[in-house]
């Protein structure tokens, strides 16, 4: 994402989605992390292989704060 407000309006974007599914905590990750394109997907990989030991284990909130970071 190229700036700050595109983070957000991307968190915008799944908070509604998720606001029409009742997804678990676990299954909101794991669809964030399907949508993520380009440097941000990137970015992810770098996060998972340092500081997330297992996915299942992430919820939507902890994954809200990486992102944010």
């Amino acid at each position: 994402m190229k700036k700050p407000e595109d983070g957000e309006a991307w968190l915008v974007g799944m908070k509604n989605l998720f606001e029409l599914h009742e997804y678990k905590e676990n299954m909101k990750v794991v669809i964030a992390i399907l949508n993520l394109k380009g440097k941000v997907d990137i970015w992810w990989e770098d996060v998972k292989c340092v500081r997330v030991s297992k996915i299942e284990e992430l919820s939507w909130h902890e994954f809200k704060g990486l992102f944010q970071e």
